[in-house]
């Protein structure tokens, strides 16, 4: 993505493999964000000055299959950022300048919301006791003292107790090779 987040299309999507190959999947992102994997080859990635949620499709050599939008955010929902899944397949998105996370059911239709007293929703995900527990990050980021006043504990870390079950992350195995520099 552009670090200085402007209107730029130059951002990409890459998969590593455990050897830490990189290939390029997608292109023309200005600010990548997600993702949230429901199996080896569907996934929602975010580009989120775009205020679009892609769900996508790749075969087993990385290309992508199918590519269309998933949700659309409104001007006034913020931004989606990162999310997670439950263990129905649930979409759980924090909204960047939104100060909520929404659920989306496999139909992009909003389940449920959790309105949070920061602004800047970052990221969620599931841990704690049963994977029950909802982590959610935010950030001060781009906030003015009114905001931050009105919002008095953007930047902060939330532990939220759900009543449904997250996915088991699947572990990353990187197959390092201690003779050769990265």
């Amino acid at each position: 993505m552009d670090n200085l987040e402007r209107k730029i299309e130059n951002g990409s999507l890459y998969c590593m493999d455990k050897k830490l190959n990189l290939t390029k999947v997608d292109t023309n992102y200005m600010i990548t964000n997600g993702p949230a994997f429901i199996n080896s080859q569907n996934f929602y990635h975010t580009d989120s000055l775009k205020k679009t949620i892609y769900k996508i499709k790749i075969d087993k050599n990385l290309k992508i299959v199918k590519k269309k939008v998933f949700k659309k955010f409104s001007k006034t929902e913020g931004a989606p950022d990162g999310m997670t899944l439950d263990r129905k397949n649930n979409l759980w998105v924090g909204h960047y300048r939104g100060a909520r996370i929404s659920v989306f059911n496999k139909k992009g239709t909003r389940v449920h919301k959790i309105n949070l007293p920061a602004k800047n929703i970052t990221n969620c995900t599931f841990g704690g006791k049963n994977n029950s527990e909802l982590f959610v990050t935010s950030a001060l980021k781009g906030m003015d003292v009114k905001e931050i006043k009105n919002f008095k504990y953007s930047g902060c870390l939330f532990k939220i107790q759900t009543n449904t079950i997250g996915i088991n992350q699947r572990k990353f195995f990187v197959n390092y090779d201690k003779t050769k520099s990265i």
